[in-house]
């Protein structure tokens, strides 16, 4: 009777501590949301979330490879955690993993083909790649089932100037400004 009701304590505990690691993820304390999440892991390492979790306050550090050690520790937990092959690709992107970052984006569009900001940066890194044709195809994807998003125009702008085609990019800045002429960011491109 004693060891169980040690092992409920210990249940309450950990869940306590991975949402005080959560909270202080939030508030951007990073280094602490990495301490807490450590805790949960030390509990119970079998768990995908303090993984993912302690992944996103490193990437947010800029810890890119220490991101990408924890979303792969995260996936061999969970190989259906797609938020984790979605920050495993970006860390990866950062690091100018462009192959392993696409490998990651087209893993997490598997499950979610609708998520707008891996199609932006799976569009982003084939552009790096300069598979310009590809990007195309992910930005006419993304254009076509959010015509509305205004990220997706400027980032395709910049791929055409990227190109030379100053008209294709004028156009796109234009469309972005159409839809949300109070952005700053879409006079700024």
């Amino acid at each position: 009777m004693f060891l169980s009701a040690l092992f409920v304590s210990s249940q309450v505990n950990t869940d306590r501590v991975m949402t005080i690691g959560k909270n202080a993820l939030y508030f951007e304390d990073y280094v602490l949301a990495i301490q807490y999440f450590n805790q949960v892991i030390g509990a119970k390492p079998y768990l995908a979330d303090p993984y993912y979790f302690r992944a996103m306050s490193k990437f947010m550090l800029d810890d890119f490879k220490g991101a990408e050690e924890d979303a792969n520790l995260c996936i061999e937990r969970n190989p259906y955690y797609t938020s984790a092959y979605q920050l495993r690709g970006a860390a990866r992107q950062n690091q100018e993993k462009y192959e392993l970052a696409a490998t990651d984006y087209q893993r997490s569009l598997e499950f979610f083909p609708e998520d707008r900001l891996t199609l932006v940066n799976m569009a982003i890194v084939n552009v790096e790649l300069e598979h310009y044709d590809v990007a195309e195809k992910f930005f006419e994807v993304l254009l076509r089932r959010f015509p509305d998003y205004v990220p997706g125009y400027l980032t395709r702008g910049q791929m055409h100037l990227e190109r030379k085609d100053t008209l294709k990019a004028l156009a796109d800045y234009d469309k972005a400004i159409e839809i949300d002429p109070y952005t700053a960011q879409s006079f700024s491109a």
